[in-house]
């Protein structure tokens, strides 16, 4: 606590940094599936040179710095959802939606852009647009000199950053705390293609072939299917049943098909910016500023070891740890690192607890799960379709 304290006035510590080295589970041998990203009509992976033991390498994105953030926040969300630790006590905007199979909630945890998240804004607050509730405004009219108003609606848009991009004007912009990440070395250096290409096959007992040549036929096997329209559309275009998953696929080691690559070292790093933290304010005064500081950087802290505690990444992606983390408190100009003790679940928990209290007492913190109830316009569903742009 005390190194938090000083860390979140003028002069203190620049940033706190852990790095764990990682290694396949399967081991060396095994591959692993690295995030993909769009190139056109064809996904890729992210492969690009990084400064690594002071040499240059290639590297493999595997999990990038907002997809990271948001796996920290699935330990807030987790917390809520289960009633966990203080966390399951911060302040959260929820959009309900009600369907004919119930209700559908998502918390601002989770959305994509926090508070300022499209069905957030879209909904309403106690029957009326949620845009007109003067909560909402608050928040949303906030600015870096006083962010108090947010913080108190949702914590976590603070912690992780956020864009009110959509909006006319007054668009705030809160630059995120946190940046993490996870590459790997690829195990081969050379300009020869690093990426396994290959995909599964799927057999079919029925058939291994099912084609559909007459239209009618093909409305006949749709008919009362739960199929997306696009899925519906391609079928009865074409009368392959494999496009709404009939008859066998063959293997298929096209250039086109990602598998994963094969890496010799995977690196996960994590970083909290004290030096961007120190540049919020919460009208609190320089004591209550600064204890709200602190309570946000223990909140990332505890998420980042919940993540630790559970590295779930993707399908075909399974990592373990090589080794402890490091954590450094990095110091100022190059001088006084200090490697501190790596925090685990129990002691970020009694951190958090510590800087809730002192929050608490210095600046009016009182988190006692308070929700911001948003009802989702039916509309956004109504028009909803599971096909992806």
């Amino acid at each position: 606590m005390d190194d938090l304290n000083e860390a979140v006035r003028i002069g203190g510590a620049n940033s706190l940094t852990e790095r764990i080295e990682m290694v396949p589970a399967g081991g060396d041998e095994s591959i692993v599936a690295p995030a993909k990203y769009t190139n056109g009509n064809a996904a890729t992976y992210v492969i690009e040179n990084r400064y690594i033991d002071d040499k240059a390498c290639k590297t493999v994105l595997i999990d990038s710095k907002t997809s990271h953030a948001n796996r920290l926040e699935k330990t807030i969300t987790d917390a809520m959802k289960d009633d966990d630790g203080l966390l399951a006590r911060m302040p959260r905007i929820r959009v309900t939606y009600r369907t004919d199979s119930g209700e559908r909630q998502f918390l601002d945890t989770e959305l994509p852009h926090r508070a300022f998240d499209g069905h957030i804004r879209v909904g309403t607050h106690d029957g009326q647009p949620t845009s007109r509730s003067e909560l909402y405004t608050a928040a949303r009219n906030c600015t870096l000199d006083n962010l108090m108003p947010l913080f108190d609606l949702s914590p976590d848009t603070v912690a992780f950053g956020g864009w009110d991009s959509t909006r006319s004007r007054n668009q705030l912009r809160i630059p995120s705390v946190f940046g993490g990440e996870i590459v790997g070395v690829l195990a081969v250096q050379d300009d020869g293609d690093p990426v396994v290409h290959r995909a599964g096959a799927r057999v079919d007992p029925v058939e291994a072939s099912i084609v559909v040549a007459n239209r009618k036929d093909r409305e006949k096997i749709t008919e009362g299917a739960d199929l997306s329209e696009g899925t519906k559309k391609k079928f009865e275009t074409n009368g392959k049943g494999s496009a709404i998953g009939l008859g066998a696929i063959p293997p298929n080691a096209g250039n086109d098909v990602l598998d994963g690559v094969a890496v010799s070292r995977t690196l996960c790093i994590h970083v909290l910016s004290f030096a961007t933290l120190r540049s919020f304010r919460f009208g609190k005064g320089k004591e209550g500023d600064a204890a709200i500081r602190a309570l946000i950087a223990a909140v990332i802290l505890r998420a980042m070891v919940g993540f630790n505690a559970d590295p779930v990444l993707r399908a075909n992606c399974f990592l373990n740890e090589k080794e402890a983390p490091t954590f450094t408190l990095n110091g100022r100009f190059g001088k006084d690192d200090v490697e501190l003790e790596p925090l685990t679940i129990e002691t970020a928990e009694a951190l958090l607890r510590a800087a809730y209290d002192q929050a608490h007492d210095k600046a009016g913190i009182d988190w006692q799960g308070q929700v911001f109830e948003v009802q989702g316009n039916p509309e956004v569903l109504r028009n909803s379709s599971a096909d992806e742009e």
